[in-house]
């Protein structure tokens, strides 16, 4: 095969994944996180579609050509884009998302068909042809990192397109519509970074708020791999209105200003005007937790907009450490926001660190006199179950067992969260603070904890010692001098909220940290309503466009041993992969402490030891038992052996846990990626249509897997899918057992083909 035809993989696998990256980037900011979930399936039904389209069309006397293939799958990663981004999902959100689901799988298809066309002509060449798909993903993830925030979301649609082009050009040579499409792409990149809201406007689905519009003067944007940062102004609010949540409503003196930084047009923080009278903040419900301490060492999670550093500066703290995971709202403070903030973020006694918090923590000798952690997301987007499935290792019992062992003697915790009727939500962040006081060894838990109210917003507060007459005196009169209410207090422990407390089990650890899971109270977790509303279209779509197309072409083939044979093997490699892969991901975000880089780090480590891995079994000396067993071993042993291994190793520099993090996402890859080229290879033998079977079969899995991971992690948290991931992993070795594949190498001669 030409190197030609190894290239054009290499770069649409790359656009590929580049334009998957900006998709989940788009559609995390317009839509919400729970419908990042359609990304994955969309993207993973385009991968089977092109499989599909393959087997039926490729047969014909006429086909498309590879160059057309890339340049459609270039030109419809803008298409995409431009639909997307000019389609209201507040007015029309099932048009919205149908338009999603067929714009977003276009490219994939193309380039799902451009590898299983190299494929099926060339089984022999599986393994490198393999290789180099996984490569290019590979380096796709690692550019989409770096270059989100030079770019912006916008920007990497371009730069997909333009790989795709070049793609084109490549395969083609220096013909006039190939070259022609090239400079179109870039062209069109250049206008979407620098003008990428104006031609592709980001919209505002439910429960999102938007950053345009009548009475609203936009200041800032930035794009960061963690959110989409927007920082505005409500022209038509007076002073202090966006801040009322939380300030005595007697408060008569002026209030500062306020801009309003949203993350992803959803979670939000206010920025005070550094010019005004920060006074205020001493008529605030967080500032409760002040009246028990005395020029405290202070560690803010989430600094956000710097609304709990000036808290903190006008109480007297003697020194304020922050850390803030998203580097763009970093980036606003110390930069364009600096002098509005009265510069904030690098005050005296201030130092803002950008990490994870809970990795921050682990790694810090410090211990403190007040962690404080107030809530960053928004009333809305809770409300509509948006977060219903995002992890979130900050509402952990093993993160509150952090936060508590690093509380100096007679310190305090003080962690708020919305507060509504049932107060699902604070009841369970209460519970976090009880269960990590027994870990402890506290007896009576209970008296070390006191909760207050204000409207829609609950403080917790966790005292290092139990609650005594003058520490509740002091928290109940500063409540009733501010019209603030003690939802719980530590020496009457009556009321709705001590009833509801007492009954209210742990809501999250780190194996299943999903704390938002229910935040309604309904009989049915939202995050179940929501995986079942992705999983019934994902099964439908999957035997519709996929299989059963296939199904008809292939006839005969399917029935036989072999074609049996192969349905289980690609049914079981592709949900082994996903499972293993979201596994991964997930031990790498609190190990690495930044989200965004496990992501990139970890998923372009697992797809290079996987393009290695499929590269060594080019040579046909593995047979799929062999290496499938080989996978399950690796598995099972490499995510027992990572926690321990996270914690020996959790206070070196990020330079060298990234290291480490690569080296075992490159040696899980490496048995991962040698499986299915050698299912394809074995599948080749008897038709060249089983190939294209696999690969359609394979990408069904990973639709409906990518789903199904959630529902088990859910139910029986990561370490239960890393099993069932080797599980898969061994039952795609059982058919080869029984075929011998033990004991024969598989040869990689084609039987005569049908005309």
């Amino acid at each position: 095969m030409p190197l030609s035809r190894y290239v054009c993989i290499g770069l649409v696998s790359a656009a590929a994944l580049l334009f998957q990256v900006a998709q989940t980037r788009l559609f995390s900011a317009s839509y919400g996180y729970h419908l990042t979930y359609l990304v994955i399936s969309v993207s993973l039904l385009g991968v089977g579609s092109g499989a599909t389209l393959s087997a039926i069309l490729d047969r014909r006397s006429w086909r498309p050509s590879l160059s057309t293939l890339a340049l459609a799958a270039a030109a419809s990663t803008l298409a995409a884009l431009f639909l997307e981004t000019h389609i209201d999902p507040g007015v029309a959100l099932p048009a919205a998302i149908l338009v999603a689901y067929v714009a977003g799988a276009l490219p994939f298809m193309f380039a799902s068909w451009i590898v299983v066309r190299s494929l099926r002509e060339a089984p022999t060449d599986a393994g490198r042809l393999y290789s180099v798909d996984l490569a290019g993903a590979a380096a796709g993830s690692l550019f989409a990192f770096a270059g989100l925030p030079l770019l912006g979301a916008p920007g990497l649609y371009g730069v997909s397109a333009c790989l795709s082009a070049l793609a084109a050009v490549i395969i083609a040579g220096q013909r006039r519509w190939p070259v022609a499409g090239a400079v179109s792409a870039v062209a069109l990149t250049v206008a979407l970074t620098l003008t990428g809201d104006a031609m592709a406007p980001p919209q505002s689905g439910p429960a999102k708020l938007p950053v345009y519009g009548a009475n609203i003067t936009h200041l800032e944007t930035r794009w960061d791999p963690h959110a989409r940062v927007d920082v505005i102004h409500y022209d038509n609010l007076p002073p202090g209105a966006l801040y009322e949540s939380f300030i005595d409503p007697a408060y008569a003196a002026p209030r500062p200003d306020a801009n309003f930084m949203l993350l992803d047009q959803s979670a939000a923080t206010q920025i005070l005007d550094g010019s005004g009278d920060m006074i205020v903040l001493r008529a605030s419900i967080i500032a409760a937790p002040y009246e028990l301490l005395s020029r405290p060492h202070v560690l803010i999670i989430g600094p956000g907009g710097g609304i709990d550093i000036q808290n903190a500066l006008v109480h007297g703290a003697s020194q304020i450490d922050a850390v803030e995971v998203n580097r763009g709202v970093s980036s606003l403070m110390r930069g364009p926001l600096s002098d509005y903030s009265g510069h904030v973020y690098s005050a005296t006694r201030v130092n803002v660190v950008e990490d994870e918090a809970r990795s921050y923590i682990r790694r810090s000798a410090d211990r403190y006199d007040l962690i404080l952690m107030t809530v960053v997301d928004s009333y809305a987007a809770l409300a509509s179950g948006a977060y219903a499935l995002s992890e979130s290792y900050l509402y952990t019992a093993e993160a509150f067992h952090d936060y508590l062992g690093h509380i100096a003697e007679h310190g305090v915790l003080a962690v708020g969260r919305f507060y509504r009727d049932p107060p699902i939500e604070m009841l369970k962040t209460a519970a976090l603070g009880v269960e990590a006081l027994r870990g402890r060894g506290v007896g009576d838990p209970f008296a070390h904890i006191a909760v207050l109210r204000y409207l829609d917003f609950g403080l917790l507060i966790v005292r290092d010692d139990a609650f005594d007459e003058s520490s509740v005196t002091a928290i109940r009169r500063f409540a009733a001098d501010h019209h603030f209410t003690v939802a719980f207090d530590p020496l009457d422990r009556t009321g709705p909220f001590a009833e509801g407390l007492a009954a209210t089990a742990v809501p999250a650890t780190d194996d299943r940290p999903f704390f938002f899971a229910n935040p309604g109270g309904t009989d049915v977790p939202i995050a179940y309503l929501i995986l079942v509303g992705a999983l019934l279209p994902a099964i439908v779509l999957s035997w519709g466009l996929l299989l059963l197309p296939l199904r008809k072409v292939m006839g005969a083939s399917l029935v036989t041993a072999l074609g049996k044979r192969t349905t289980v093997q690609a049914l079981a490699v592709g949900l082994g992969f996903i499972a293993a892969e979201i596994v991964l991901l997930q031990r790498l975000t609190l190990y690495l402490g930044q989200p965004a880089l496990a992501l990139a780090v970890g998923l372009a480590a697992l797809l290079i030891g996987a393009a290695g891995g499929s590269a060594v079994s080019a040579g046909g000396r593995l047979g799929v038992a062999r290496a499938a067993l080989t996978s399950a071993i690796v598995v099972t042993a490499a995510f027992l052996v990572f926690d321990r291994v996270a914690a020996a190793t959790l206070s070196w520099p990020l330079l060298a846990r990234g290291a480490t993090a690569c080296i075992v996402s490159v040696a899980i890859g490496l048995p991962l990626g040698s499986v299915f080229p050698t299912v394809i290879v074995s599948a080749s033998t008897q038709d060249d249509g089983l190939v294209a079977w696999a690969w359609a079969v394979n990408g069904a899995a990973s639709v409906i897997g990518s789903i199904v991971a959630v529902v088990a992690a859910l139910a029986v948290g990561f370490n239960g899918v890393a099993f069932l991931a080797a599980a898969c992993y061994i039952l795609a070795a059982v058919p080869s057992v029984g075929g011998g594949g033990l004991r024969m190498r598989i040869r990689a001669k084609r039987a005569p083909q049908p005309t």
